[in-house]
């Protein structure tokens, strides 16, 4: 038995040892394929995951055997049912966080917004910030219309104006939703708004400078019509 299993790993490896021999070395410019960073980070993210839910698993089964010693009728576990249990305690609890992210929700409607994977209260002292912010944008979009006859820019990544000016005042920095095409000559038309994560109803900046309240409705159908022909 020693024997054949010698033999099995010198096999292995001198298989492995001509693969590396043979392999043809690397140019410079040739194609290299892989994950985009979107999915790389991932499943970095993934493994990462796995990686603690097995370390998870470990420990509950050194405590849990630790802990039965004296109790007989308790018996011992081994680390495949420790990973089970660990996994099944794992969704008891996002089922039962997930239940009160909804008594919370049907308790208090409108009370939280989404922002990233986490959730924050909307706060009305929050108003002030949110609406200096527009404001300030503003500014900055009337100076450049004011340089280029009246017209406002193209796309919201000008270097004209500061990338600083288009984050919104959430956690995030989240972009503004910007509407491009319009003059000076427009002053009801709907210049910029608030990214989704502020909730249903959201500020809305206006060519005249008037800040008012949409909802998100409201403000998908002014994206669709403007992508419409």
């Amino acid at each position: 038995m020693d024997m054949q299993r010698a033999r099995v790993y010198k096999a292995a490896g001198i298989t492995l040892f001509s693969i590396l021999a043979l392999a043809l070395p690397a140019r410079a410019g040739m194609t290299v394929y892989g994950l985009s960073d979107v999915y790389r980070i991932r499943l970095e993210d993934l493994s990462f995951f796995i990686f603690l839910l097995l370390i998870c698993a470990l420990v509950f089964r050194l405590l849990w055997n630790h802990a039965v010693k004296g109790f007989n009728f308790l018996p011992k576990i081994k680390y495949l049912q420790s990973l089970c249990a660990v996994v099944v305690f794992g969704l008891l609890m996002l089922l039962i966080l997930a239940m009160i992210s909804g008594i919370r929700e049907v308790l208090t409607p409108d009370a939280w917004r989404r922002q990233g994977n986490s959730y924050r209260i909307n706060d009305p002292s929050q108003e002030p910030a949110r609406l200096r912010s527009l404001e300030q944008l503003h500014g900055a979009l009337v100076e450049y219309a004011r340089q280029n006859q009246g017209r406002f820019p193209v796309h919201d990544y000008t270097s004209d104006i500061p990338q600083k000016l288009w984050e919104s005042p959430d956690q995030l920095g989240t972009h503004y939703l910007y509407f491009s095409g319009f003059t000076t000559n427009a002053p009801s038309a709907t210049l910029a708004a608030e990214p989704q994560n502020f909730g249903d109803r959201r500020f809305v900046l206006l060519v005249s400078g008037e800040i008012k309240t949409m909802t998100s409705e409201e403000i998908r159908q002014i994206i669709q019509k403007r992508a419409s022909p």
